[in-house]
Protein backbone atom coordinates (compact mmCIF):
# COMPACT_ATOMS: atom_id res chain seq x y z
CA UNK A 1 0.00 0.00 0.00
CA UNK A 2 0.96 3.42 -1.07
CA UNK A 3 0.93 6.15 1.76
CA UNK A 4 0.67 9.79 0.82
CA UNK A 5 1.03 12.65 3.38
CA UNK A 6 -1.49 15.22 2.01
CA UNK A 7 -0.40 18.73 3.19
CA UNK A 8 -3.25 21.31 3.85
CA UNK A 9 -4.02 23.75 6.68
CA UNK A 10 -6.83 22.55 8.29
CA UNK A 11 -9.43 19.74 8.12
CA UNK A 12 -13.19 21.82 7.98
CA UNK A 13 -15.33 22.40 5.65
CA UNK A 14 -13.08 24.33 3.06
CA UNK A 15 -12.67 24.04 -0.87
CA UNK A 16 -9.15 22.69 -0.61
CA UNK A 17 -9.70 20.23 1.98
CA UNK A 18 -13.16 19.58 0.18
CA UNK A 19 -11.40 18.49 -2.72
CA UNK A 20 -8.95 16.13 -0.80
CA UNK A 21 -11.68 14.71 1.08
CA UNK A 22 -14.04 13.72 -2.46
CA UNK A 23 -11.06 11.96 -3.83
CA UNK A 24 -10.24 10.49 -0.10
CA UNK A 25 -14.20 8.82 -0.42
CA UNK A 26 -13.47 7.40 -3.66
CA UNK A 27 -9.68 6.44 -4.04
CA UNK A 28 -9.18 2.59 -3.63
CA UNK A 29 -7.71 2.78 0.02
CA UNK A 30 -6.50 -0.92 -0.30
CA UNK A 31 -4.01 0.60 -2.63
CA UNK A 32 -3.60 4.40 -1.59
CA UNK A 33 -4.04 5.50 2.12
CA UNK A 34 -4.08 9.16 2.65
CA UNK A 35 -2.56 10.82 6.04
CA UNK A 36 -2.72 14.33 6.77
CA UNK A 37 -1.04 17.33 8.04
CA UNK A 38 -2.99 20.43 9.81
CA UNK A 39 -1.89 23.51 11.20
CA UNK A 40 -5.16 23.26 13.67
CA UNK A 41 -7.27 20.64 15.80
CA UNK A 42 -11.06 20.47 16.13
CA UNK A 43 -11.85 19.96 12.22
CA UNK A 44 -14.66 18.80 10.67
CA UNK A 45 -13.04 15.78 8.71
CA UNK A 46 -11.07 14.44 11.53
CA UNK A 47 -13.33 11.71 12.52
CA UNK A 48 -13.89 10.96 9.00
CA UNK A 49 -10.30 10.86 8.06
CA UNK A 50 -10.00 8.06 11.25
CA UNK A 51 -12.39 6.09 9.88
CA UNK A 52 -11.44 5.91 6.25
CA UNK A 53 -7.87 4.59 8.46
CA UNK A 54 -6.43 8.00 8.12
CA UNK A 55 -3.66 9.53 10.56
CA UNK A 56 -3.28 13.13 11.49
CA UNK A 57 0.02 15.12 12.71
CA UNK A 58 -0.52 18.07 13.84
CA UNK A 59 1.70 21.18 13.83
CA UNK A 60 2.21 24.96 14.50
CA UNK A 61 1.26 27.58 12.15
CA UNK A 62 3.49 27.22 9.08
CA UNK A 63 3.25 31.27 8.57
CA UNK A 64 4.31 32.39 12.45
CA UNK A 65 6.86 29.32 13.12
CA UNK A 66 7.80 28.37 10.09
CA UNK A 67 11.32 26.77 11.21
CA UNK A 68 9.47 24.86 13.93
CA UNK A 69 6.92 23.49 11.17
CA UNK A 70 9.70 22.49 8.66
CA UNK A 71 11.22 20.65 11.82
CA UNK A 72 8.30 18.89 12.87
CA UNK A 73 7.55 18.06 9.14
CA UNK A 74 10.73 16.70 8.06
CA UNK A 75 10.82 14.15 11.34
CA UNK A 76 7.07 12.59 10.60
CA UNK A 77 8.37 12.11 7.18
CA UNK A 78 12.02 10.47 8.61
CA UNK A 79 10.01 8.24 10.94
CA UNK A 80 6.99 7.24 8.62
CA UNK A 81 8.80 6.80 5.35
CA UNK A 82 6.25 8.37 3.27
CA UNK A 83 7.47 8.03 -0.09
CA UNK A 84 5.15 10.44 -1.38
CA UNK A 85 4.24 14.11 0.04
CA UNK A 86 1.40 16.30 -1.75
CA UNK A 87 1.30 19.79 -0.76
CA UNK A 88 -1.97 21.28 -1.09
CA UNK A 89 -1.13 25.25 -1.74
CA UNK A 90 -2.35 28.73 -3.07
CA UNK A 91 0.93 29.89 -2.60
CA UNK A 92 4.31 29.13 -3.75
CA UNK A 93 4.95 28.76 0.14
CA UNK A 94 4.37 25.16 -0.58
CA UNK A 95 8.40 25.54 -0.52
CA UNK A 96 8.14 25.24 3.21
CA UNK A 97 6.36 21.52 3.07
CA UNK A 98 8.61 19.97 0.50
CA UNK A 99 12.29 21.62 1.59
CA UNK A 100 12.02 19.20 4.82
CA UNK A 101 9.96 16.36 2.04
CA UNK A 102 13.42 16.66 -0.06
CA UNK A 103 15.70 16.81 3.50
CA UNK A 104 13.72 13.60 4.64
CA UNK A 105 14.41 11.48 1.39
CA UNK A 106 10.95 11.55 0.09
CA UNK A 107 10.95 10.47 -3.39
CA UNK A 108 7.73 12.12 -4.87
CA UNK A 109 7.21 15.73 -3.87
CA UNK A 110 4.16 17.74 -5.12
CA UNK A 111 2.98 21.32 -5.26
CA UNK A 112 -0.52 20.93 -6.19
CA UNK A 113 -1.85 24.81 -6.99
CA UNK A 114 -5.67 25.56 -6.02
CA UNK A 115 -5.64 28.99 -6.81
CA UNK A 116 -5.22 31.67 -9.34
CA UNK A 117 -3.61 34.10 -6.82
CA UNK A 118 -3.17 34.38 -3.11
CA UNK A 119 -3.48 37.50 -0.77
CA UNK A 120 0.29 36.81 0.90
CA UNK A 121 1.89 37.74 -2.01
CA UNK A 122 5.32 38.83 -0.81
CA UNK A 123 5.17 35.26 0.37
CA UNK A 124 4.62 34.01 -2.59
CA UNK A 125 7.22 36.10 -4.46
CA UNK A 126 10.15 35.07 -1.79
CA UNK A 127 9.53 31.15 -2.39
CA UNK A 128 8.89 30.96 -6.29
CA UNK A 129 12.60 31.18 -7.00
CA UNK A 130 12.89 28.41 -4.92
CA UNK A 131 10.08 25.79 -5.28
CA UNK A 132 11.90 24.49 -8.40
CA UNK A 133 14.63 22.94 -6.68
CA UNK A 134 12.19 20.89 -4.02
CA UNK A 135 9.50 19.91 -6.52
CA UNK A 136 9.54 16.46 -8.38
CA UNK A 137 5.81 16.84 -9.55
CA UNK A 138 3.34 19.60 -10.61
CA UNK A 139 -0.54 19.30 -10.30
CA UNK A 140 -2.86 22.19 -10.86
CA UNK A 141 -6.83 22.40 -10.76
CA UNK A 142 -6.95 24.38 -13.75
CA UNK A 143 -4.91 26.36 -16.28
CA UNK A 144 -4.60 29.95 -14.28
CA UNK A 145 -3.45 27.95 -11.10
CA UNK A 146 -0.86 26.61 -12.98
CA UNK A 147 0.02 29.64 -14.30
CA UNK A 148 0.42 31.27 -11.39
CA UNK A 149 2.87 28.93 -9.31
CA UNK A 150 4.32 26.91 -12.00
CA UNK A 151 5.10 30.47 -14.31
CA UNK A 152 6.51 28.97 -17.91
CA UNK A 153 7.02 25.44 -17.25
CA UNK A 154 4.44 23.19 -18.44
CA UNK A 155 5.33 20.12 -16.73
CA UNK A 156 2.23 19.75 -14.90
CA UNK A 157 -0.81 17.56 -14.69
CA UNK A 158 -4.37 19.22 -14.64
CA UNK A 159 -6.51 17.53 -11.62
CA UNK A 160 -9.83 18.68 -11.98
CA UNK A 161 -11.73 19.10 -8.77
CA UNK A 162 -13.98 16.02 -9.08
CA UNK A 163 -17.40 15.61 -7.86
CA UNK A 164 -20.10 13.03 -7.17
CA UNK A 165 -22.81 13.51 -9.66
CA UNK A 166 -25.30 11.43 -8.23
CA UNK A 167 -24.94 13.65 -5.09
CA UNK A 168 -25.59 16.75 -6.35
CA UNK A 169 -28.55 15.48 -9.65
CA UNK A 170 -31.09 17.78 -9.24
CA UNK A 171 -34.23 16.42 -8.00
CA UNK A 172 -37.63 18.43 -7.50
CA UNK A 173 -38.65 16.22 -4.29
CA UNK A 174 -35.81 17.39 -2.37
CA UNK A 175 -35.56 20.89 -3.78
CA UNK A 176 -39.91 20.97 -2.49
CA UNK A 177 -38.12 19.48 0.62
CA UNK A 178 -34.93 21.70 1.33
CA UNK A 179 -37.28 24.51 0.30
CA UNK A 180 -40.16 24.08 2.59
CA UNK A 181 -37.66 23.55 5.80
CA UNK A 182 -35.81 26.70 5.17
CA UNK A 183 -38.93 28.81 4.38
CA UNK A 184 -38.26 29.75 1.17
CA UNK A 185 -41.47 28.71 -0.84
CA UNK A 186 -41.90 31.69 -1.90
CA UNK A 187 -38.26 33.39 -2.20
CA UNK A 188 -36.12 33.89 -5.39
CA UNK A 189 -33.37 32.04 -3.78
CA UNK A 190 -29.76 33.49 -4.57
CA UNK A 191 -27.17 31.44 -3.02
CA UNK A 192 -23.13 31.48 -2.72
CA UNK A 193 -21.42 28.68 -1.05
CA UNK A 194 -17.54 30.38 0.46
CA UNK A 195 -15.28 30.97 2.97
CA UNK A 196 -16.26 34.48 4.15
CA UNK A 197 -12.73 36.00 2.67
CA UNK A 198 -12.26 39.81 1.04
CA UNK A 199 -11.29 37.60 -2.11
CA UNK A 200 -14.64 35.77 -2.04
CA UNK A 201 -16.29 39.12 -2.80
CA UNK A 202 -19.47 38.26 -0.69
CA UNK A 203 -19.79 42.28 -0.39
CA UNK A 204 -20.59 42.32 -4.11
CA UNK A 205 -23.70 40.25 -3.80
CA UNK A 206 -24.83 42.34 -0.82
CA UNK A 207 -24.40 45.57 -2.18
CA UNK A 208 -26.61 44.55 -5.38
CA UNK A 209 -30.15 43.62 -3.37
CA UNK A 210 -31.50 47.01 -2.51
CA UNK A 211 -31.21 47.51 -6.74
CA UNK A 212 -32.57 44.04 -7.21
CA UNK A 213 -35.41 44.06 -5.10
CA UNK A 214 -36.98 46.80 -6.40
CA UNK A 215 -37.45 44.38 -9.53
CA UNK A 216 -37.57 41.14 -7.92
CA UNK A 217 -39.34 41.81 -4.28
CA UNK A 218 -39.25 38.28 -3.07
CA UNK A 219 -35.32 38.07 -3.82
CA UNK A 220 -33.51 36.12 -0.32
CA UNK A 221 -29.72 36.01 -1.02
CA UNK A 222 -28.24 32.93 1.02
CA UNK A 223 -24.58 33.02 2.34
CA UNK A 224 -22.98 29.73 3.37
CA UNK A 225 -19.43 29.41 5.29
CA UNK A 226 -17.41 31.35 7.75
CA UNK A 227 -14.80 33.53 8.29
CA UNK A 228 -12.97 36.99 8.62
CA UNK A 229 -15.03 39.01 6.90
CA UNK A 230 -19.19 37.62 7.82
CA UNK A 231 -19.67 40.02 10.57
CA UNK A 232 -18.63 43.11 8.63
CA UNK A 233 -21.33 41.78 6.09
CA UNK A 234 -23.98 41.07 8.83
CA UNK A 235 -23.46 44.99 9.51
CA UNK A 236 -22.97 45.88 6.09
CA UNK A 237 -27.06 44.49 5.49
CA UNK A 238 -28.02 46.20 8.71
CA UNK A 239 -26.77 49.28 6.70
CA UNK A 240 -28.34 48.52 3.90
CA UNK A 241 -31.77 47.90 5.61
CA UNK A 242 -31.87 44.32 3.65
CA UNK A 243 -31.04 41.89 6.96
CA UNK A 244 -34.35 40.62 6.65
CA UNK A 245 -33.27 39.51 3.50
CA UNK A 246 -29.36 38.16 4.13
CA UNK A 247 -29.37 34.72 5.49
CA UNK A 248 -26.18 34.02 6.84
CA UNK A 249 -26.29 29.91 6.90
CA UNK A 250 -23.08 29.18 8.91
CA UNK A 251 -20.64 26.07 7.95
CA UNK A 252 -22.54 23.70 6.57
CA UNK A 253 -22.50 19.49 5.87
CA UNK A 254 -25.63 19.41 3.44
CA UNK A 255 -24.61 21.59 0.76
CA UNK A 256 -25.81 18.98 -1.89
CA UNK A 257 -29.41 19.78 -0.46
CA UNK A 258 -29.21 23.57 -0.42
CA UNK A 259 -28.11 23.54 -3.95
CA UNK A 260 -31.80 21.99 -4.58
CA UNK A 261 -33.37 24.55 -2.82
CA UNK A 262 -31.19 27.76 -4.28
CA UNK A 263 -32.82 29.58 -7.54
CA UNK A 264 -29.51 30.84 -9.06
CA UNK A 265 -25.72 30.83 -7.45
CA UNK A 266 -23.81 33.37 -7.70
CA UNK A 267 -20.03 33.36 -7.30
CA UNK A 268 -18.44 36.47 -7.57
CA UNK A 269 -14.77 35.75 -6.30
CA UNK A 270 -11.83 38.49 -7.50
CA UNK A 271 -9.63 35.07 -7.98
CA UNK A 272 -10.49 31.36 -8.35
CA UNK A 273 -8.10 28.22 -9.23
CA UNK A 274 -11.26 26.10 -9.29
CA UNK A 275 -14.09 26.38 -6.85
CA UNK A 276 -15.82 22.63 -5.81
CA UNK A 277 -18.89 24.74 -5.14
CA UNK A 278 -19.41 26.09 -8.10
CA UNK A 279 -18.66 22.53 -9.79
CA UNK A 280 -21.22 21.11 -7.55
CA UNK A 281 -24.08 24.18 -8.17
CA UNK A 282 -23.60 23.28 -12.13
CA UNK A 283 -24.12 19.67 -11.35
CA UNK A 284 -27.05 20.51 -9.96
CA UNK A 285 -28.99 22.23 -12.44
CA UNK A 286 -28.23 25.40 -10.94
CA UNK A 287 -27.89 28.85 -12.97
CA UNK A 288 -24.50 30.04 -12.42
CA UNK A 289 -23.09 33.44 -12.57
CA UNK A 290 -19.30 33.80 -12.19
CA UNK A 291 -16.90 36.49 -12.33
CA UNK A 292 -14.52 37.01 -14.56
CA UNK A 293 -11.99 35.97 -11.84
CA UNK A 294 -13.57 32.46 -11.90
CA UNK A 295 -12.45 29.80 -14.74
CA UNK A 296 -15.17 28.38 -17.00
CA UNK A 297 -15.95 25.26 -16.76
CA UNK A 298 -17.74 23.67 -19.62
CA UNK A 299 -20.66 21.45 -18.01
CA UNK A 300 -24.02 21.66 -20.16
CA UNK A 301 -24.59 25.43 -20.45
CA UNK A 302 -25.86 26.91 -17.44
CA UNK A 303 -23.10 29.16 -16.31
CA UNK A 304 -22.84 32.32 -17.20
CA UNK A 305 -19.41 34.68 -16.72
CA UNK A 306 -19.13 38.00 -16.24
CA UNK A 307 -16.87 41.62 -15.30
CA UNK A 308 -17.52 42.57 -11.95
CA UNK A 309 -20.21 44.89 -13.31
CA UNK A 310 -23.61 45.66 -11.31
CA UNK A 311 -25.70 46.51 -14.32
CA UNK A 312 -24.62 43.29 -15.86
CA UNK A 313 -25.47 41.15 -12.91
CA UNK A 314 -28.80 42.89 -12.10
CA UNK A 315 -29.56 41.43 -15.51
CA UNK A 316 -28.58 38.13 -15.57
CA UNK A 317 -29.96 37.39 -12.37
CA UNK A 318 -33.14 39.23 -13.63
CA UNK A 319 -33.34 37.02 -16.75
CA UNK A 320 -32.54 33.52 -14.82
CA UNK A 321 -35.78 34.68 -12.39
CA UNK A 322 -37.94 34.56 -15.83
CA UNK A 323 -37.29 31.13 -16.37
CA UNK A 324 -36.86 29.40 -13.19
CA UNK A 325 -38.93 26.59 -13.69
CA UNK A 326 -36.71 25.43 -16.82
CA UNK A 327 -33.90 24.20 -14.49
CA UNK A 328 -33.38 20.56 -15.83
CA UNK A 329 -30.85 17.35 -14.32
CA UNK A 330 -27.63 16.98 -16.23
CA UNK A 331 -27.75 14.64 -19.10
CA UNK A 332 -25.41 11.48 -19.14
CA UNK A 333 -23.75 12.94 -21.89
CA UNK A 334 -22.78 16.01 -20.34
CA UNK A 335 -21.79 14.38 -16.97
CA UNK A 336 -19.52 11.98 -19.51
CA UNK A 337 -18.12 14.41 -20.90
CA UNK A 338 -17.31 16.64 -18.37
CA UNK A 339 -14.22 15.52 -16.80
CA UNK A 340 -15.18 15.93 -12.98
CA UNK A 341 -16.42 12.66 -12.18
CA UNK A 342 -15.14 11.74 -9.30
CA UNK A 343 -15.18 7.66 -9.62
CA UNK A 344 -12.92 8.30 -12.89
CA UNK A 345 -10.66 10.72 -11.70
CA UNK A 346 -9.67 8.67 -8.06
CA UNK A 347 -8.63 6.28 -10.60
CA UNK A 348 -6.55 8.49 -12.36
CA UNK A 349 -4.82 10.00 -9.32
CA UNK A 350 -4.07 6.64 -8.59
CA UNK A 351 -1.96 5.56 -11.42
CA UNK A 352 -0.57 9.01 -11.24
CA UNK A 353 0.69 7.90 -7.70
CA UNK A 354 1.90 4.57 -9.27
CA UNK A 355 3.59 5.95 -12.32
CA UNK A 356 5.48 8.54 -10.15
CA UNK A 357 7.29 6.07 -7.41
CA UNK A 358 8.06 3.62 -10.58
CA UNK A 359 10.42 6.98 -12.36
Amino acid sequence: MIRVLQVVGSLNYAGIESVIMNYYRNIDREKVQFDFIATSQGGRFEDEIRSLGGKIFYLPSKSKHPFKYMNGLEKIIRENKYDIVHSNTNSASAYLDLKPAKKAGCKVRIAHSHNSSCLVKWQHRLFKPLLPGVVTHRFACSEPAAKWLFGKNKDYEIINNGIDFDKFAFNREKRNEVRNAQKWDDSFVIGNVASFQERKNQRFMVELMPELLKSIPNAKLVLVGEGETKNKLRQLCEELDIADKVEFLGIRNDIDMLLQGFDVFCFPSFFEGLAVAYVEAIASGLSVIISDGVPYVEIGNNVTRLPLESEKWLAQIKQVAEHVSSRRPLTEEEKESSGYDIKKLARKLEEYYMEMLMQ
